[in-house]
Formats: structure tokens, sequence, C-alpha cells
């Protein structure tokens, strides 16, 4: 049975069957081991899969496919031996999502924007049923039983307002488990904002100017290291990345000031043209690559400070197969995704 199909027939899913087994919730699997490193934790759930799915192996096989999708991009594909991954089961009444459904984490995706609702509390429980693991350092992956068009990160701080390493990313089975869309969404949203904390590289038709207030937040952020790949500095010499904007390693992204970011039209800044972080259909740029890369050596080495000498010699062996250099989603085309929430 190949899973592209598995989930078409999802599509027509009716709510009159109903899991009664739920022995196996709660199960927990270890998908992959680190070699490297302290093992930094990666948590992945399914919401919307009956007792049937998880007894057939479909839920297991979704997981295999999500764990693949997550490190097909670099520098996390050069890098993935740092990771260690695992799978929880969660049994759902029906299987598949919405406000018609019953399901494990109440995931309901949103019928006016790209948002999805989510018991948040619930996803922590189940995420935290993987023993002995650091869970402030865990990146929990929720993959939705559908093929809509959805997907969301929710970062968190504390009680004091201090940024968390903690978040839960949601995204459905975009088309198809094979579907290379929802691999880039996948990417974009546990990748780029779940584990490294990138902010979104493109803008709304609707969002015209930054406030001061967002603008003040983002400069608070960056403190913390979040949201390094966007900059409402418009001075080249106190942009966040202004050290590779002259660097010859980095040449061929053209890396600049482009105006247009973090869903503003106007007064913030993203590095390249296209990236991961815009229409999710290019490789991270090389910004973004060093704030993956700089996160890897600080959860799984206990190492800060890196260098840019230090990243570009690493980043000369591991280099994107390729870089797109069109502009999709500047096009008016292009279908955008719901920028992170933060929560306490």
């Amino acid at each position: 049975l190949y899973m592209d199909t598995t989930f078409v027939y999802q599509r027509g899913m009716t709510k009159d069957y109903e899991s009664t087994d739920y022995s196996a919730d709660g199960q927990v699997t270890v998908m992959q081991q680190a070699t490297k490193g302290n093992g930094i934790p990666v948590v992945l759930l399914g919401d919307g899969f009956t007792d049937q799915e998880i007894a057939d192996s479909t839920f297991h096989r979704v997981m295999t496919k999500s764990m693949d999708n997550l490190f097909r991009e670099e520098p996390v594909k050069s890098l993935r031996d740092y990771f260690n991954v695992y799978s929880v089961a969660a049994v759902s009444k029906h299987g598949a999502v919405g406000s018609d459904y019953q399901t494990a984490f109440s995931c309901v995706p949103s019928i006016s924007s790209p948002d999805i609702a989510c018991d948040d509390q619930k996803v922590d429980t189940y995420a935290r049923m993987v023993p002995s693991i650091d869970y402030e350092q865990m990146l929990v992956v929720v993959i939705l039983n559908t093929d809509t068009h959805h997907g969301v990160t929710y970062l968190y701080n504390d009680q004091s307002g201090i940024p968390r390493q903690y978040a839960i990313s949601l995204c459905p089975v975009i088309d198809s488990l094979q579907c290379e869309t929802f691999r880039q969404v996948l990417v974009h949203e546990a990748i780029g904002h779940g584990f490294a904390k990138l902010g979104d590289e493109y803008s709304k038709d609707d969002h015209y100017v930054i406030g001061k207030q967002e603008t003040n937040n983002l400069k608070v952020l960056h403190l913390y290291d979040w949201m390094l790949n966007v900059d409402t500095a418009s001075d080249p010499t106190r942009v966040a990345w202004s050290a590779m904007i002259d660097d010859e390693r980095f040449a061929n992204e053209h890396v600049g000031l482009y105006e247009g970011a973090y869903t503003y039209m106007t007064g913030v800044y993203r590095p390249t043209e296209e990236s991961m972080m815009r229409s999710n259909q290019s490789p991270f740029n090389a910004p973004s690559r060093k704030a993956i890369y700089d996160k890897v050596m600080s959860l799984g080495e206990e190492r800060t400070g890196i260098t840019l000498d230090e990243f570009a010699a690493f980043d000369a062996v591991h280099k994107p197969e390729r870089w797109d250099y069109t502009t999709r989603s500047a096009s008016g085309h292009h279908r955008f995704f719901a920028p992170p929430v933060i929560r306490r």
C-alpha cells in the first residue's frame, strides 16, 4: 500500500469508524539515536490516527517519512548524527482532523487562515512520555492526518518572558506523503521556526510597514539569537548578517538587504531574494544555515560563540545541492503559511 494513496482515502473518511483499542496509546519508538554530541531530542507525534492505522504500521510509515524529510536540507542533512528522534503513538477516536472529529490533540486547521489550533498541553504530555531526555531542548513535531495546506509552529517564553528552546511544530501531510510541498513546509516549520528560531522572510499585502512595538520585540529576540535572518536595520554594516554581505565565500547567494520580511512589506529586511524561509522552495540561505549550525553546536556540543570562519569551513563542504534564484513567492501565487505563535 503506497502512502500517497492512503491519504487520498483519508480525504473521504467519515466518522463511521471509531477506535476501540487504545492499548498502543503512549507507545514510544526510538527512530534514531545520535552518534555525535549529547543527542538533541526530536519527538514525532500524529493527530487523527486510529487504532487500525497504528496497528497496520500506517502511523509508523508516516513518522519515518516525516523524520527523513526533516533531514533533507543542509546543514541538518550533514548534522543529522547529532539528533535523537522518537515517536509516540497517540490513538485518536477518528481518522481525520477538524472540528467535526475527536482526536488525540484536538487539532483543527482554520478555515480562514493557515493557522492550526491544538491542545498543546496534551501534546506536551505525550512528548514527555519519552524517558530520560532534556525536555527543555525538545522539538515536538505533530503530523496531522489530513492533506490540507496548513502549517504553524508554537514557540514559547517562560513565565519571566525569556525565550525557550522547546517548540511544537504542526504540519499536515500536504497533498500526499510523497509530495515535495509536504517536505518543504515541514522543514520550514520544524527546522526553520521550531529548531533554529528563524523568522519568515516573506511579506503580506495587508502588512505594509512594521510597527514600533514589533520592531522593539524583534530587537529583544535578537538578544536571544532568535530571528537572526530578519532585521529592521537598513544599514548593511549593522544588519545581523553584515559579515556575510561582502564575503566571497557566500557570493553565489548574493547576500544583502532585501526589503520585505517578517510578514511586513517595508521597514524590515531579509538576507537573500529567495530562501526556505520565504517560498519554502529554495534552500536555507547562508545566515539561516549559520543559525542552524550554531544551534546544533550549542545543544549538541555545548559550544557557543561559533565563528564565521568555522561555519564557512563547514559550509564549504556541505553546501546545498542547488540554489534557486527564482522569485516565486513574490509572484502573488505563493501560498503563505502562518507565522510562528509565541506563547507562555
